[in-house]
């Protein structure tokens, strides 16, 4: 999903004001010009490849994992349904019994393995591509300030939205480690005759979800799958494969100025390092020499600044439980 990258109309008269040095007139936009890395042309894939390379990466990172425990934790889930059909039968006895055997089965479950304290049962994605050169990202934060020395701090806060570059990954979980809590209060009712109450509980237990959404800068993806279309042409057979990678490195090295430009992880030192990696690995390719060392030391980096910056939100997430409450009855 492409979005326009700002609304001109609106903005025209402060970037033009932007542009302008009130004292000197000199226009400041061409100076920083100069100094601005040159978007390489384009390479051999096209946006919507590289979209679907980028995709099929996060479906990866984010895929649900099938394991003997999520086996068990489902089943378990099933088995609340029986609870239900004794309820609506008035087999008040029989559901009791089934609630305790299902909140032990849990509990030993959780301390066994606490990854199934959240189960992941669908995951979706979004991409807000707004802002894709550097010289863009310039205009914006220009834009920006000028509008906040003249006092329009509401103008620059929607200035600043569009300063956006990011694929979202939105994930929904079955907070198991909520469900034991819940049993016993459906328990409890049972035992006070409050058959409704208790298959309330239960039902809302079910249905509970905790939304987790990770927002991972697009330029920061490209990058990575820019570094594997590198590796991958200088394995190929191509006469021009050294152009082709270099090319690609290239790429990759221009996405992560412009996601350190547009502030993702702003003055985090890895980005000089990555550069200086990248140039290590551009002077082995032109000077002939074994680069497959090179390209996975760089993919090993650059998946584990990914993960660091901007994964961290994502453990977190996962971890925070505690305000998930499904007992609470309005």
């Amino acid at each position: 999903m492409k979005k326009t990258i700002l609304a001109l109309s609106t903005l025209a008269i402060i970037f033009t004001s932007c542009a302008q040095d009130k004292t000197t007139g000199k226009n400041e936009k061409a100076e920083i010009k100069k100094e601005t890395p040159v978007k390489p042309e384009h390479v051999k894939i096209s946006d919507r490849e590289l979209q679907n390379n980028i995709a099929k990466t996060m479906q990866n990172d984010f895929a649900y994992k099938e394991t003997e425990s999520t086996k068990q934790a489902v089943a378990i889930l099933r088995e609340t349904n029986n609870v239900l059909n004794y309820i609506a039968k008035d087999k008040t006895k029989k559901a009791k019994e089934e609630l305790a055997k299902l909140i032990g089965e849990l509990e030993i479950l959780i301390t066994k393995d606490p990854s199934v304290a959240l189960v992941p049962v669908n995951v979706t994605y979004e991409v807000n591509d707004v802002v894709v050169d550097i010289p863009t990202v310039y205009q914006v934060t220009d834009a920006a300030k000028k509008a906040m020395d003249d006092g329009y701090y509401q103008v620059a806060k929607k200035i600043l939205a569009n300063l956006t570059s990011e694929f979202t990954v939105n994930v929904s979980y079955l907070p198991l480690v909520t469900y034991p809590k819940a049993m016993r209060v459906a328990a409890a009712l049972l035992d006070e005759g409050k058959k409704d109450e208790a298959a309330i509980i239960l039902m809302r237990a079910l249905n509970t979800l905790v939304m987790e959404k990770i927002d991972m800068p697009l330029p920061v993806l490209r990058a990575e799958e820019f570094i594997k279309l590198g590796a991958a042409a200088m394995l190929s057979d191509d006469k021009d494969k050294k152009e082709v990678a270099l090319l690609y490195l290239d790429n990759a090295d221009y996405q992560l100025q412009l996601a350190d430009a547009m502030g993702y992880g702003k003055k985090d030192k890895e980005y000089k390092e990555l550069a200086d990696v990248i140039k290590d690995l551009k002077q082995t390719i032109t000077e002939n020499k074994d680069s497959k060392g090179k390209f996975e030391k760089l993919s090993e980096k650059i998946k584990n600044f990914k993960e660091r910056l901007f994964f961290k939100k994502r453990q977190n997430t996962k971890r925070d439980t505690t305000k998930v409450d499904s007992t609470k009855t309005k």
